[in-house]
């Protein structure tokens, strides 16, 4: 019995058998691109807008001295960082329901026009009333006299509706209100067809279409995009919600503001009140007393005092601020954990003209500096590089420490300060009682004075930051209709290339299929 030995054929002999059959693989491959083909001029273009914002972060408004500006552009992505976490919590509002729901509602997205889909405007007017879902089709049929025939389907549940509409009126449906444009009296398409979608389904359809993201390269810019077969209808949608997410941006950050410059301005009114009191009584008290000039002692001590007090309130001032300033920084550096949140301290108006401060800054730029350049070609497990960051952690600390130092030595400043105008006050005790009456009055006025002319700083430097940060979020380019011409899919040109790329993929794998399935099996 003779039994043949059968060899597995070559890879250059197997392609010969497969092209072969070349009627097969043209066959295939020709149906294929036709597919593909009829698919790409079939298809419903559709039209991008976009948009690009400019956010900017609190800790980099134009509020902070000029030289803080230097240091952040000259540390690159070092202090720059900082802001990155406050950037990702911006993109977050703007994706977040609030804006999109505010989005849907304003331009009543829940109503999709499926025919004809490229001018929404020209057929239908919508507008939601309440935010009850609403699910079903409503197909508008052209009569001979210029109305639409009504039919509907999945609506029963929503009421009757009318059997007819005429052009300029309006019908409700659920939670939408429908009117037919008055221009469609003189004409217009044979049927009109719409797809009314519950809220989740409209969400779901924004996440398909709509892309929101940060540029690359480190920067502050964010780019928000829409994809629809109505191009004036996609740069509406993200006209409005770049609109809602900057009046919101304002709303918030102007209410923080407006509620410190609130509280100024009322401490000011009523320190204005208080010094024309002390100011009536002084001069009340010259006019009955007839004291004109009191004893040099008295009126030197009375001005140290003014200037001591003066003194006491500043430090107060500036000692509470700092107090909360590091507990506020302590709490998000999670005790700790995180040295980068030290930083925050620069921002101190005390401390960012301290000599010690500026240097450390310095310091930490040109480790920042040289940690980047690293980082470039060495990876984070590098020797050179964990030396690198474990100084910069150091430095931070050492910030903190400079912090904490400056408190103490201001609760020195002040214990030691109001110990002196204590003894100073009991020191003018001894003059007689007339010259120690006015030098009370005038005590009194020179306070709320210096009291007036600090609340009134504070104020106007309230009311200039409140001012800068209305330009928080700056549009860069606004959306912009899109040419009819450039649509952003299907790209016919490259859909007709991957089509010609499929069409010879399958034609030869449908070759190989049957070369292999024809092949005798021993």
């Amino acid at each position: 019995m003779e039994s043949p030995t059968q060899h597995d054929p070559s890879l250059r002999e197997l392609l010969r058998r497969v092209l072969r059959r070349r009627r097969l693989l043209a066959a295939v491959g020709a149906v294929v691109f036709l597919l593909v083909a009829v698919w790409t001029f079939l298809a419903t273009p559709r039209y991008e807008s976009t948009a690009l914002l400019r956010i900017e972060s609190k800790s980099s408004t134009p509020s902070l001295p000029d030289a803080l500006k230097d240091v952040a552009g000259a540390a690159g992505g070092g202090l720059a960082s900082l802001g990155k976490d406050e950037l990702e919590t911006d993109i977050g509002v703007l994706k977040s329901e609030r804006m999109v729901d505010a989005t849907i509602d304003a331009l009543a997205l829940s109503v999709q026009v499926v025919k004809p889909a490229d001018d929404r405007a020209a057929v239908i007017r919508a507008r939601i009333v309440d935010s009850s879902d609403v699910e079903g089709t409503l197909t508008f049929s052209r009569e001979k006299d210029g109305a639409y025939a009504v039919s509907s389907d999945g609506l029963d549940d929503y009421g009757k509706l009318p059997a007819r509409l005429v052009p300029g009126d309006s019908m409700r449906v659920g939670s939408v209100t429908l009117a037919l444009p008055e221009s469609l009296r003189r004409g217009g398409p044979g049927e009109i067809k719409l797809r009314l979608l519950p809220r989740y389904k409209v969400h779901k359809l924004l996440e398909k279409r709509m892309t929101i993201r940060r540029q690359e390269g480190g920067s502050r810019l964010v780019e928000v995009s829409f994809e629809d077969p109505d191009r004036r209808l996609a740069a509406q949608v993200i006209d409005r919600l770049v609109r809602e997410y900057v009046s919101y941006m304002l709303r918030t950050d102007v209410g923080e503001d407006s509620t410190q410059i609130t509280e100024l301005r009322g401490a000011l009114a009523a320190t204005a009140v208080t010094l024309s009191r002390a100011e009536e009584q002084l001069k009340t008290f010259q006019q009955r007393s007839r004291v004109i000039e009191p004893e040099e002692q008295a009126s030197s001590q009375i001005k140290r005092i003014a200037l001591l007090d003066s003194k006491v309130d500043a430090a107060r001032i500036e000692r509470n601020a700092l107090a909360q300033l590091l507990e506020l920084i302590k709490s998000r550096s999670n005790g700790g954990g995180d040295p980068h949140a030290f930083r925050q301290l620069a921002t101190f108006p005390s401390l960012i003209t301290n000599r010690a401060i500026q240097d450390l800054l310095q310091a930490l730029i040109d480790l920042e500096t040289k940690r980047s350049t690293l980082a470039v070609t060495r990876t984070e497990e590098n020797a050179d590089v964990r030396s690198l960051t474990a100084r910069i952690n150091e430095l931070d600390t050492q910030l903190y420490r400079l912090g904490s130092q400056y408190l103490e030595s201001l609760d020195q400043q002040l214990a030691s300060t109001s110990r002196t105008v204590t003894s100073l006050t009991d020191t003018l005790s001894q003059v007689p009682g007339t010259a120690m009456q006015y030098a009370r009055l005038v005590r009194d006025k020179m306070i709320q004075n210096e009291y007036y002319l600090q609340l009134t700083k504070q104020l106007k430097l309230a009311e200039i930051q409140d001012l800068l940060r209305k330009d928080k979020v700056k549009v860069v380019d606004p959306p912009r209709v899109a040419n009819k011409d450039d649509p952003s899919f299907p790209k016919r040109g490259v859909q007709l290339i991957l089509g010609l790329v499929l069409a010879t993929a399958l034609a030869f794998a449908v070759g190989l299929a049957a070369e292999l399935w024809t092949e005798p099996v021993v």
